[in-house]
């Protein structure tokens, strides 16, 4: 990984709006000496009484949706011409993933999308924008559509 250049954490998912904040750190905030960290948090299953093989194919599944969306950013890094970069996995919240990264590595940026929910929604649901902004120890970049 790059040394001295900034740490920027940008937490991804499958949905349009992490693209979206991805493509809008790479056209406004790249420069050529960052190392970005990609956070993802698979789904979470509570499936108490599955059985072992049930168990075994949901863990599959996630574990393909994780690769695939790790190559699908690996190849927009490339595209960017990025050169230290490292995807990360997290079990847990979104929110509370992204935060324990950027506090880990002492990012300088942290940059998420934001799906855009009413104040009824957010409050009812919670929001990884909204948790970052308030338990985050470095600059946020929220980027709305």
């Amino acid at each position: 990984m790059a040394q001295g250049g900034r740490k920027i954490v940008i937490g991804v998912d499958e949905s349009a709006f992490s693209e979206q904040a991805f493509n809008f750190y790479v056209e406004n905030f790249l420069r050529e000496d960052d190392t970005l960290f990609l956070v993802h948090t698979p789904e979470r299953y509570n499936f108490v009484d599955a059985s072992t093989a049930v168990l075994h194919e949901l863990y599959d599944e996630i574990n393909k949706k994780v690769r695939a969306l790790e190559n699908k950013y690996q190849e927009k890094i490339k595209a960017a011409g990025i050169k230290s970069s490292k995807f990360v996995t997290k079990q847990g919240g979104p929110g509370e993933a992204i935060v324990a990264v950027a506090d880990k590595e002492k990012a300088n940026m942290i940059v998420t999308g934001c799906r855009g929910m009413g104040i009824v929604r957010r409050t009812l649901l919670g929001s990884v924008s909204d948790y970052v902004l308030h338990h985050s120890h470095c600059p946020v970049l929220v980027c709305r559509k």
